[in-house]
């Protein structure tokens, strides 16, 4: 009995009342206001894309979609070219998170084209004046590293650009603007979850 009396009286001094072993969570906080940097994206957009990939059209056409996660600290954001029947024939993924110890934004990218899947690309983005730049490594389907270069700007509330630059050498090389599209928001309403 003496055991366990002092055993219960050195739990409560090192624990305190009300509490019973278990440690309390911290209380939640909100969202740093970095964490809004990308929420130009919530919501359906249109997409206008141009393009210099060898093996696609030089234009198309496709859909953008975002929504917040993780109390606001994240987003989720689909993307998806249709061709003129309206088929998605190209798509991807990307969970985008705001690292609150680095104040940046770490990424990852999924795509999916021809029921073939699973090249991800690893995403670190960073806010430049009133522009978001991005930059995407990843593979080729011919197994090269590939590196985006890739620029958010014009953002307005309506619509947005985005550009990227690409080097499929490591980054000797380039070809300024290898991806280009126009961004309308579409009649969806953005998301605050």
């Amino acid at each position: 009995m003496h055991h366990r009396v002092t055993f219960l009286a050195l739990s409560f001094a090192l624990l305190g009342p009300g509490r019973s072993g278990a440690q309390q969570a911290p209380a939640p906080q909100g969202p740093p206001p970095e964490a809004s940097q990308f929420d130009f994206l919530l919501g359906e957009w249109s997409v206008d894309v141009t393009s210099k990939s060898p093996g696609t059209p030089p234009r198309y056409h496709g859909v953008w979609r975002a929504a917040k996660t993780l109390n606001g600290l994240g987003m989720v954001d689909e993307y998806g070219v249709s061709d003129d029947a309206g088929r998605i024939v190209y798509a991807g993924t990307t969970l985008r998170v705001f690292d609150t110890k680095t104040a940046t934004w770490t990424m990852r990218y999924v795509d999916e084209l021809g029921g073939a899947t699973g090249r991800w690309s690893e995403l670190v983005g960073v806010k430049q004046g009133s522009e978001m730049h991005v930059e995407q490594r990843g593979q080729s389907r011919d197994g090269r590293t590939t590196i985006l270069k890739i620029r958010y700007y014009n953002i307005q509330p309506d619509h947005f650009s985005w550009s990227a630059d690409r080097s499929s050498d490591g980054g000797a090389t380039w070809v300024p603007e290898y991806l280009r599209l126009e961004a309308t928001r579409g009649v969806s309403t953005p998301s605050s979850k």
